[in-house]
C-alpha cells in the first residue's frame, strides 16, 4: 500500500512537470507567431495571437476556447509569475491551483511594480506550505496578499462587481430554465438557507425544495409539495407561515479585527465566500442587524504558553471547557478554533468551519481527565461530519503540534506512520490573539511531537490499530518515533497561525429579519 501511495504522489508530479513543459512550449509557438505579426490564411489576415490559438488547437484537438484559455495561461504565468511558475516544474503545484492563483491576480498589470513582489511572495508562500491547498484555501491565500499591496484594486474590483449585479434567465433542454441573480455575498447567504429546511418529511431533494420555494417567494403563491407521491406527508403552509419563517434568523459570520472596523486598511472574511475587503467589512458592520461580538479582549497583552522557540509572533492558547462538563468548550473557545481554522481541516475539504463538528485531536478520556485529552484551543480542531466519523471508525489519525516558529500543523498520518497530509491554518494576517487562563493552562506540546496515548471513546465499539507497522499491507518497517526522523527535512513545518498581539478579533453576525 505504501508503495502505491508513494507512486501516486510522484505520478502528480510527474503531470506537475508534464504540465510545466506544456506551458512552455506554448510560450514559445506564441513568441513565435506574434513576431510574424500577421499572416494571409485564405486571404484573410489572422494576427499572431490567432494563429497561436489555431495552431494549439488543431495540433492537440481542443476547443478554440480551450486553446485560447491554455495560451492566455502561458503568457500571463510567464509575464506575471515566472517564481510561481517554477512551483509547478518543481512538482509542489498542479495546473489547478496555477489556474486560481492567476485568477486572482487577473487585475493586476503585469508592468506593475508590485508584481515581482506579489509573484515572490506568492510563490514563497507555496514552497513554504507544502501540505494540503484546497481551492477555497489557495484563494483567500492569494488574496490577501494582493490586498496587502494593492488594497485600492480589491476595492475597486468589487465596487465593478457590484455595479454588474443583475438577474437573468436562460432556458435549457427539455422543458427546464435556469434563474441566475448576482448580488453581494452576504445576501445571498442570508436568502438561500431558509429554503432547505422546508417539507423536510418530503421525498423530493434539498435542491428541488430550494427551487419551488425560491419560486414560491418571488410570486407570493402558495409553496407546495411538487413530488406526486401518494404517501407524501409534506405539508401545504400559508403564505403567512412561509413569509414568517423566512424571517428566522440565519446568521452569517464576517470575522475582522477592531483596526479595520475603525478605519485602518485590512481584510475581513466571510463564511463561505472568502476574503473580503476592509470596506465591505465596514459596510456590513454598519447593517441594522449586524452584531459584533469580541472575541478577544481589546488590547490585553498575549500569553505565551506553547512556543518553546524565539519567535516574532507570540503563540498563545485559548483554553475552556465548561465547568459542568469537562469536554464541552465553551461557546468562546468553540468560536476561536472555528475562526482559527476557518474550513475543515481534513485535506482536500473546504466545508466551512462553522459548519463542521469540533473534534478532540487526542481523544478526551472522560475516566480519567489527567491522561490526556483536554479541551482547549490547541487539542480541538474542525471536522466535517465525514471526517470525523472517518477518525473515529477508520484507521487514519491525526496529530496537532507547534513547529519550530510555534506555528500550528495539523498532520494526518497513515496506518503505518509513512506518510502524511498536512493542513495549514489559513489565518496570518487576519488571525486572533487570546489570552490563557492560568486556572486553565493545557500543558506544552512533547517536544517530539508524538500523539498521547489514544484512549477508546464511548461510541467506538473496537478500535482499529493506529500508527502501527504492519497497519498497512506492503508497508516498510518503521520506527515509533518515524516522525522525529523527518523533522529537519519536512518544509511544511512553517505554517504559521499568525497571531497579532494587540489585535482585537471581532466576528459580525447578522440575520434575515425584515
Amino acid at each position: 500500500m505504501y508503495s502505491l501511495m508513494e507512486e501516486l504522489a510522484q505520478s502528480q508530479r510527474r503531470q506537475s512537470r508534464e504540465d510545466w513543459r506544456r506551458y512552455g512550449m506554448v510560450t514559445a509557438i506564441a513568441e513565435r507567431c506574434i513576431a510574424v505579426r500577421s499572416t494571409i490564411d485564405g486571404g484573410i489576415v489572422v494576427s499572431g495571437d490567432t494563429d497561436c490559438v489555431i495552431r494549439v488547437a488543431r495540433q492537440l484537438s481542443l476547443t478554440r476556447r480551450q486553446a485560447e484559455i491554455l495560451v492566455d495561461e502561458a503568457i500571463g504565468l510567464r509575464e506575471s509569475l515566472p517564481e510561481v511558475l517554477d512551483t509547478l516544474r518543481d512538482g509542489i503545484t498542479t495546473r489547478w491551483q496555477l489556474q486560481v492563483i492567476l485568477s486572482r491576480t487577473a487585475l493586476v498589470p503585469y508592468e506593475s511594480s508590485i508584481t515581482p513582489t506579489l509573484d515572490a511572495e506568492i510563490a514563497a508562500t507555496l514552497r513554504s506550505k507544502k501540505g494540503s491547498w484546497t481551492r477555497a484555501r489557495l484563494r483567500d491565500e492569494v488574496d490577501r496578499l494582493v490586498f496587502r499591496h494593492d488594497p485600492d484594486l480589491v476595492r475597486e474590483r468589487r465596487k465593478e462587481a457590484l455595479d454588474n449585479r443583475g438577474m437573468w434567465t436562460h432556458t435549457l433542454d427539455d422543458g427546464t430554465a435556469e434563474l441566475t441573480g448576482v448580488m453581494a455575498a452576504g445576501m445571498c447567504g442570508l436568502r438561500r438557507k431558509p429554503f432547505v429546511y422546508w417539507t423536510i418529511r418530503c421525498a423530493s431533494t434539498v435542491g428541488q425544495r430550494n427551487s419551488d420555494a425560491m419560486f414560491a417567494l418571488l410570486t407570493g403563491t402558495v409553496f407546495e409539495c411538487l413530488c406526486d407521491r401518494e404517501d407524501c406527508t409534506a405539508e401545504v403552509l400559508e403564505p403567512d407561515a412561509v413569509v414568517a419563517a423566512v424571517r428566522s434568523e440565519v446568521v452569517i459570520h464576517v470575522v475582522t479585527d477592531q483596526a479595520t472596523l475603525n478605519g485602518v486598511p485590512g481584510i475581513g472574511w466571510v463564511d463561505g465566500h472568502g476574503v473580503i475587503s476592509d470596506e465591505h467589512v465596514r459596510d456590513l458592520a454598519t447593517r441594522p442587524d449586524a452584531t459584533i461580538t469580541p472575541v478577544t479582549p481589546t488590547r490585553t497583552a498575549p500569553i505565551g504558553v506553547a512556543a518553546e522557540a524565539p519567535s516574532s509572533d507570540v503563540v498563545v492558547i485559548f483554553p475552556g471547557s465548561q465547568p459542568s462538563d469537562p469536554y464541552r468548550p465553551t461557546t468562546a473557545c468553540a468560536d476561536f478554533v472555528r475562526i482559527r481554522d476557518g474550513y475543515c481541516t481534513e485535506p482536500g475539504c473546504e466545508k466551512s468551519a462553522f459548519g463542521c463538528d469540533l473534534d478532540h485531536v487526542t481523544e478526551c478520556d472522560r475516566q480519567r481527565p489527567t491522561r490526556g485529552g483536554l479541551t482547549s484551543s490547541e487539542n480541538l480542531n474542525a471536522k466535517c461530519r465525514f471526517g470525523h466519523l472517518h477518525k473515529t471508525f477508520g484507521d487514519w489519525v491525526d496529530v496537532q503540534y507547534r513547529d519550530e516558529d510555534g506555528r500550528l500543523v495539523t498532520e494526518y498520518v497513515t496506518p503505518s506512520v509513512t506518510a502524511s497530509a498536512v493542513t495549514p491554518k489559513p489565518w496570518k494576517t487576519c488571525s486572533p490573539t487570546c489570552v490563557a487562563s492560568a486556572s486553565n493552562n493545557p500543558p506544552k506540546p512533547h517536544p517530539h511531537r508524538e500523539s498521547s496515548p489514544v484512549t477508546t471513546p464511548r461510541h467506538r465499539t473496537t478500535e482499529p490499530p493506529r500508527n502501527t507497522p504492519g497497519g498497512e499491507p506492503n508497508a516498510p518497517a518503521t520506527s515509533a518515533n518515524a516522525n522525529d526522523a523527518s523533522k529537519q527535512t519536512d518544509p511544511h513545518r512553517s505554517d504559521r497561525s499568525g497571531a497579532i498581539p494587540g489585535r482585537a478579533i471581532c466576528v459580525l453576525r447578522y440575520s434575515n429579519c425584515r
